[in-house]
């Protein structure tokens, strides 16, 4: 059975079969709208997937975030959710907004849409396996849902070998994976396939998605590798993870961490040059030091994949192997802040201000990225991390990096491409946005409080002496990251069905907007 989709003679929209055996042709008549969208569905052009993608995207950052409300909630008051329930979700939701949020939308969705006018291409180069790569995400997500596996987002041995469902966990991060590993091929072939451009002529968001496309064909083996022993030590009787029979759970942690860190830097690389990009668009003029920016995301992609064992300083690594991993994080420091202050240099060199609240998300991701980065040199010290290791300090600080940062670049990314495709907003928006940062940065400043406290994360319900102080604390956490999630969700949609036409605003209402 073939199936087509044609105009009639009147202008509206059918969808027909032809059936092989006995060629009829038949037609079932649709609305033109649900047409229009199937259409949008079976379509392999860039802006159709790139479309698609922010969907996926979005539902699962709704989806994520709801979690993360309810586990926060159950923080405040210990009998909403079971113990079991409680970490089924808390491994959904790191699961989600890292390989179905985060990677969806700012690698995805902007990279499907912006790279082919970048290097002045119709299309990526294999639109049939970008299409692919993006249809094998759905089907991922329904797996991992199915499974709701209780083994925390890192799978670590022995929960993951012993927890129920787990299996599909490890089939939807496959899956995820190969996702993936197909959209960076087509990425760093269509890149290194235009003959037009040269390598100092790429743009800088061009760059950052080449980074990113070979941080993850690097990487995702690794993680598939880890996995996939996790089934074996289950079904296959191997002993990979095992103790008892000579295994070493360490592995494990060596093996996901390797890809864990440089996908810390998959997903905020993209930002970074969608970030310089949109100063560029503002300020109408290329940023000073435009080489530096390059060497410094280089750098850090380079060093980032070499600093995989700070997370596991409390896991008894020997004192020249910990010493190695301070200090070649703290070296991160140095690429990082050429970028931070290259960028300040290009703001504070801008001559006017095209949009209040362009100019709000930017200065939120300066802040945030900057107190996030912050924060994380202080972890680097093996001795101070000895003391803050998996408490709500370190929860604080990669949700100011991988959660605040990136959703601030998203926005601005959005600006960056209405801005590139002549829209703009029919609606002023800064009023949501200045209460947006304000609920979100007090959500993760609270979180910092906690971590200093010793609060420890992972934990359901806590009932030691303090445990008032906590969860009067956690209750502040709760209410911030539920007027956080509400004000993002109506932001995300005042600025998706807000897009007009730019010649139809003043730059009054631009300036409002």
């Amino acid at each position: 059975m073939m199936y087509d989709v044609v105009m009639t003679v009147n202008g509206s929209y059918s969808l027909s079969y032809v059936s092989r055996g006995w060629g009829i042709v038949s037609y079932v008549r649709l609305p033109t709208s649900v047409m229009r969208y199937i259409g949008v569905m079976m379509s392999v052009n860039h802006i159709d997937v790139a479309m698609l993608y922010l969907m996926v995207g979005v539902f699962s950052a709704v989806l994520g975030s709801s979690m993360s409300f309810l586990f926060r909630l159950q923080l405040s008051f210990p009998v909403l959710l079971t113990s079991d329930l409680y970490n089924s979700m808390v491994t959904m939701h790191g699961l989600i907004m890292v390989f179905f949020a985060a990677m969806p939308t700012a690698i995805g969705f902007f990279a499907n849409l912006l790279i082919p006018y970048h290097c002045n291409l119709p299309d990526l180069l294999f639109p049939r396996m970008n299409a692919l790569s993006l249809w094998l995400l759905p089907l991922s997500l329904l797996l991992l849902l199915l499974s709701m596996a209780c083994a925390g987002w890192t799978l670590y041995p022995p929960l993951s070998t012993i927890s129920p469902n787990i299996e599909y966990s490890v089939f939807s991060l496959h899956l995820a994976g190969i996702s993936s590993l197909i959209s960076s091929c087509n990425f760093l072939v269509t890149m290194l396939s235009t003959r037009t451009l040269s390598w100092y002529s790429l743009t800088l968001f061009c760059w950052s998605i080449l980074l990113v496309s070979f941080l993850l064909v690097m990487s995702l083996p690794v993680l598939a590798v880890g996995i996939t022993m996790i089934l074996t030590d289950k079904h296959l009787s191997t002993c990979f993870y095992d103790a008892s029979l000579g295994g070493d759970p360490l592995l494990y942690q060596h093996l996901f961490w390797f890809f864990g860190h440089p996908e810390v830097y998959v997903v905020i690389l993209p930002v970074f040059g969608l970030f310089s990009s949109s100063i560029q668009l503002s300020s109408l003029h290329r940023i000073p030091g435009e080489l530096s920016l390059v060497i410094a995301m280089l750098s850090i992609a380079l060093i980032g994949s070499v600093v995989w064992a700070h997370h596991m300083f409390t896991s008894g690594l020997d004192i020249d192997t910990r010493s190695y991993f301070t200090a070649a994080t703290m070296i991160i420091a140095v690429p990082t802040g050429i970028k931070v202050f290259t960028w300040l240099g290009s703001l504070l060199l801008m001559k006017r201000i095209s949009s209040r609240t362009l100019s709000m998300l930017q200065s939120s991701f300066l802040i945030a990225f900057s107190v996030g980065g912050t924060s994380g040199i202080i972890l680097s010290n093996a001795s101070v991390d000895h003391y803050m290791h998996d408490t709500y300090y370190v929860v604080a600080h990669f949700h100011l990096v991988m959660a605040l940062s990136l959703i601030y670049g998203i926005f601005v990314g959005l600006y960056y491409v209405a801005s590139y495709l002549s829209l703009s907003w029919s609606a002023p928006i800064t009023g949501y946005c200045t209460a947006f940062i304000i609920s979100s940065l007090s959500v993760f400043s609270i979180m910092h409080y906690q971590g200093y406290s010793a609060m420890p994360r992972r934990y359901f319900m806590h009932m030691d002496s303090s445990s008032h102080v906590l969860i009067t604390l956690c209750l502040l956490v709760a209410l911030s990251s539920f007027l956080m999630m509400l004000l993002e969700n109506t932001f995300t949609a005042m600025m998706l069905r807000g897009y007009v036409p730019t010649s139809q605003l003043t730059h009054k209402d631009n300036l409002r907007s």
